[in-house]
């Protein structure tokens, strides 16, 4: 991280701390009168938990991302869901945690209402003062680009110029004039010295075809002559459409494609938390007493054990044991080695797997495969291993969902991308929302599947049968 950066974020994250003890304690006096106890045992614990969560929430939503890049809108949208979740997460601390929750519900509340009015005021407050800064003192950096081709007018239409306080586009130069840069041509790539003697220039962003060596070697040349530090600006969108990360090897800088969201140890680490919390919750207070009614009820339809165990595919292609609620007959659950998706109004599914497919409760037995480490709550459905088998050789990228935990829920089904794959273009638009859920994952966006999870299984899934 640049020392620049490195500023700017610890003094983001130092702001918002000192907020969030100012807000604490001002609806603690609110609600109690006083301050004599603002730092007993319940209440200094649930203002460092909150301190956590908020810092721990903030690296997973970017909320101290470049400013010069988000504009304050999008730092508000990113906001709003740290606040939510924030919320969210200290009530579940309390209610588990804390026998006497209604205590502090009125102080939680006013103290989320206290942030929702102040951060946002101190967000924008920040960004003046920056932008007031670095124009007086000259941040903003005078660039020249060299290259005129689509790579250079897409970057030039970006946000990264269009709505940034760290560059001001000067000119551009190329052999061949383009119309995008709104006048801003100053001519050919010959004429580069002449360009750097007559104006100040800071930066020189390099956007030109890797084929024409001999062009890139003679701007450095002229680039380096006049002390201008170069930029090269390079296009991978044909490696694929997830985010790269570029590290050093034994001094050979190496992108890496399809960089995901989960590939950082952070974010596995909290969704692995948010895995067992969440689990735990479910199976003490839920799963403890509705099993034991699906046990008795699937019994009583017919023949043969309660769970069903299958083999799956789980992260980087290891075989997990898959648990279920059994649906089907017992002389039909692929015992004889065959499979065959279910399909509607099939004749192998009992009255009560019936029921228990229409509303997913067949599914609830693999919160153990989440306790135990195999699954995880959110993620990509894990498919019969035959139906993977079939797949992977006919739909592009199929093998990628892997790359993540199977959950027991996933963007794909809340997206109404379940049931029976009639042909390969209902796998395929199933594979395209797993792999949209790895690129784009975020908590909230785990939060988001969840809620609408519980929403399809209270109303019932025409797809699942």
């Amino acid at each position: 991280m640049f020392r620049g950066n490195r500023l700017n974020y610890i003094v983001r994250i130092t702001l918002d701390q000192l907020l969030l003890l100012i807000c604490f304690t001002a609806a603690a006096y609110f609600i109690n009168g006083n301050l004599t106890n603002i730092f007993s045992d319940p209440l200094l614990i649930i203002m460092v938990c909150s301190m956590v969560i908020w810092y721990s929430g903030a690296r997973i939503f970017l909320l101290y991302g470049e400013i010069t890049i988000f504009s304050f809108s999008q730092e508000m949208t990113v906001f709003l869901r740290q606040l939510a979740t924030h919320l969210l997460l200290l009530i579940f601390i309390l209610f588990i945690f804390f026998q006497d929750f209604n205590q502090y519900r009125s102080l939680i509340l006013l103290y989320h209402a206290f942030l929702f009015v102040t951060i946002p005021f101190e967000k924008y407050f920040y960004r003046v003062v920056v932008a007031f800064i670095r124009k007086q003192y000259k941040y903003e950096k005078e660039i020249l680009m060299v290259g005129s081709g689509s790579l250079a007018a897409n970057f030039y239409r970006s946000d990264i110029l269009n709505n940034n306080l760290r560059y001001n586009l000067v000119g551009v130069i190329d052999d061949h004039e383009h119309h995008t840069f709104n006048g801003k041509y100053l001519g050919r790539i010959d004429d580069l010295e002449d360009v750097l003697n007559r104006i100040d220039i800071d930066e020189v962003f390099l956007a030109l075809p890797n084929d024409e060596i001999e062009k890139i070697d003679a701007v450095i040349d002229v680039c380096e002559k006049h002390s201008k530090r170069i930029s090269v600006i390079q296009d991978f969108s044909r490696l694929g459409s997830g985010s790269l990360k570029v590290t050093n090897y034994a001094g050979f800088p190496v992108v890496g494609i399809r960089y995901f969201p989960l590939d950082d140890a952070e974010n596995r680490f909290f969704k692995r938390i948010f895995d067992i919390l969440f689990s735990i919750t479910f199976l003490v207070l839920i799963y403890s007493w509705l099993a034991p009614i699906i046990a008795i009820a699937i019994k009583l339809n017919s023949k043969g054990p309660i769970l069903f165990k299958q083999e799956r595919w789980g992260l980087n292609n290891r075989k997990i044991i898959c648990y279920k609620f059994r649906t089907m007959y017992l002389s039909n659950n692929e015992d004889n080695g065959r499979f065959e998706q279910a399909k509607r109004n099939d004749r192998r599914v009992t009255a009560v797997g019936r029921f228990l497919r229409k509303t997913s409760l067949d599914e609830l037995p693999q919160f153990i495969n989440v306790l135990l480490g195999s699954m995880s709550v959110v993620g990509p459905r894990p498919h019969p291993i035959p139906l993977s088998l079939e797949s992977k050789d006919i739909i592009q990228n199929y093998m990628l969902r892997h790359l993540v935990k199977p959950g027991i829920t996933g963007w794909a089904q809340v997206n109404g991308s379940r049931g029976e794959t009639l042909h390969a273009d209902d796998m395929r638009k199933r594979v395209n929302f797993d792999l949209w859920y790895i690129e784009n994952w975020s908590f909230w966006l785990d939060c988001q599947i969840i809620f609408q999870t519980i929403v399809n299984m209270l109303k019932g899934d025409e797809n699942a049968y």
